[in-house]
């Protein structure tokens, strides 16, 4: 679904990469910088190398033995009156080809492979054009023991790298470790028995690199024998560090928790895994296990991080998706047969998304994709089910979501609510948004409103930091809250919850409906930097509370946010008041009739991103 390097970023050294040759260079006092052995054979082209070069052919005078010999004019009067001998007849021989294709030029990272003194002793990376070489280059100093008399000239020191190359797009991470340890080995047997500068009959170092390559790449450790001890190496993965873990992803576990958990485990550990059924966010999972909330986000960042669990958005029927281009590889590999012989994408995702209830067979894969392509940012899954009759169907919707979203090919598209009138947006430092309140009015112009949406989307995008919340009073939300829901310890999916309701539903804050209480901090947080998960779950309230006190701040401008002790007064209205108002809360609901209108009002915005 996505391509070879973003899945090699992604996965960050959770992979073992294939070693494709290793080298061993030493820095001669005479020559130089060069390499000694090579494991394959020929990969990197040195001046040195030992690889079959191109032949001598009879055509080239230059190396030509018998045209070096003659003289000009004998040359040509053997081509006139002799004839013609064996070798000039034969047609031209053809280069040898090599076993092995050259990697790369030493001359071209000879500097790296034999560093400065400064870098000796630290892990060295360098990428060619098509390989990456990774290596521990060592610099002994010993004045006594590499003092040469026939050397040009002499630095008093032993330098060597063994050097580890792999492709280009090679994630090394696991790798570090066993170039370290290969260096830091060698060095010592260098340091106590002089393996490198003298090496006994017993030991090749040609037999070291290959038996590296070739246990490396095969069995994924090796252990080499040495003077009087083991060159013991290991691939250990290296797993990314999991991402940031908040109060509303839900964790859906990919093995089997309940049958890998010991009771030697973290009791925090041991207690939450029963409770990760791919339906519960993690606020819930932690009210259920009765276990601190950052202990619980500390517990499953730590199964994410070992791949036991993967992390989805929260599955509401408010919510709404966007489609990824994703999609269309998907539906190529979804028709083509896995050459494996194992599940293929569409059997995969006919079985998961069955709900199992039914004697029905499972929809195929072609409708499913249908499906998926009806969704849009802003159209919820409510309207969505009921458009295309999926409750007629043997699907579990929950599941159809969340495949695609595991896939790669589906995104949520989260609903960041904006009010028009937040001090932020209007440059007022107040806080308490009752003066930007006033503001809102019904002679706002539709042009007006528009370029404050306009600004609104640009914070948004930038996801500036919202101003600071006075501290939340007691009384946060009267009998409008959603209750919380009761433990439940079992890990089958509960009943879905009913869709949103219309603007027209009870739920609005008309002129007869009771009155609806809610604290200043809550509307501080629509200043289109917080989506409506966090708004909901850092107050505990559902989506329709939370559409609720939308419609008071986009039609009745917040009259149903909590005052401090002391300013009933100031809520006192004039009768003329009163009716503007009215009056202005039925122009509002005769535009909600109308297509592309706001069902929260003037004041009150919605972005999906």
């Amino acid at each position: 679904m996505v391509s070879r390097r973003e899945q090699l970023k992604q996965e960050s050294g959770s992979y073992t990469p294939k070693l494709v040759a290793c080298f061993y260079a030493v820095f001669d006092p005479t020559l130089g910088p060069r390499v000694v052995h090579q494991i394959p054979e020929g990969s990197v082209a040195t001046a040195l190398s030992t690889f079959p070069s191109r032949p001598d052919t009879p055509k080239d005078p230059v190396h030509n033995p018998e045209t070096l010999s003659l003289g000009p004019g004998t040359a040509s009067a053997q081509g006139r009156d002799s004839p013609p001998s064996t070798a000039s007849a034969a047609p031209a021989a053809q280069p040898v080809p090599r076993a092995n294709p050259v990697l790369f030029d030493f001359a071209s990272i000879l500097d790296f492979v034999i560093p400065k003194p400064e870098l000796c002793g630290h892990l060295i990376t360098k990428a060619t054009r098509t390989s990456k070489i990774l290596g521990f280059p060592v610099r002994i100093v010993d004045e006594e023991k590499y003092h040469g008399s026939k050397a040009v000239y002499n630095r008093n020191a032993f330098i060597f790298n063994v050097c580890y190359v792999f492709e280009r797009d090679a994630e090394l991470s696991v790798y570090e470790p066993v170039a370290r340890k290969t260096g830091r080995t060698l060095c010592a047997m260098e340091e106590q028995f002089s393996l490198l500068s003298s090496p006994p009959p017993s030991f090749s170092m040609g037999n070291l690199l290959e038996q590296l390559y070739l246990d490396l790449n095969a069995y994924f450790e090796t252990s080499i024998p040495l003077i009087d001890t083991n060159l013991d190496l290991c691939l250990y993965p290296f797993y990314a560090n999991p991402p940031e873990l908040r109060i509303w992803d839900v964790p859906i576990a990919v093995t089997d928790l309940e049958q890998i958990k010991s009771y030697s485990w973290d009791v925090t550990l041991y207690k939450l895994c029963s409770f990760i059924n791919g339906v519960n966010h993690v606020k819930r999972i932690a009210e259920l296990a009765e276990v601190d909330l950052f202990l619980a986000r500390q517990c499953i960042q730590h199964l994410v991080y070992y791949n036991a669990v993967i992390l989805v958005d929260l599955f509401q029927f408010s919510n709404s998706y966007a489609v990824l281009p994703d999609i269309a590889d998907a539906a190529q590999y979804g028709e083509d047969d896995d050459e494996d012989g194992g599940v293929d994408l569409r059997t995969e995702c006919e079985n998961y998304v069955h709900d199992g209830t039914r004697d029905t067979t499972p929809v195929p894969f072609s409708t499913l994709l249908s499906f998926y392509s009806r969704l849009r940012p802003g159209y919820p899954l409510s309207a969505w089910i009921d458009d295309l009759s999926l409750d007629d169907l043997p699907i579990d919707v929950r599941r159809l979501v969340q495949f695609g979203v595991i896939k790669g090919f589906l995104r949520r598209a989260h609903a960041y609510p904006v009010w028009l009138d937040h001090p932020a947006l209007n440059g007022d430092g107040n806080g308490d948004g009752r003066d930007a309140r006033g503001k809102g009015s019904a002679s706002s112009s539709a042009a007006g409103t528009a370029r404050a949406a306009k600004g609104t989307a640009s914070a948004a995008t930038k996801r500036a930091a919202p101003a600071p919340a006075p501290a939340l009073t007691k009384r946060v939300l009267h009998a409008t809250l959603d209750a919380p829901a009761p433990p439940q310890h079992s890990t089958t999916a509960p009943s879905p919850p009913s869709p949103p309701r219309s603007p027209s539903s009870s739920s609005s804050t008309g002129a007869g409906d009771p009155p609806i209480s809610y604290p200043p901090s809550l509307a501080l947080l629509l200043d289109g930097a917080h989506h409506t998960d966090e708004v909901c779950l850092r107050y505990g309230i559902g989506w329709r509370t939370l559409e609720a006190v939308l419609r008071d701040l986009g039609e009745r401008g917040g009259r149903g946010m909590e005052r401090p002790d002391g300013d009933e007064g100031e809520e006192e209205e004039s009768e003329e008041e009163r009716e503007r108002e009215r009056r202005r809360r039925e122009k509002m609901r005769g535009r909600e009739r109308d297509e592309g209108a706001s069902p929260y009002g003037e004041r009150v915005v919605m972005l999906w991103i």
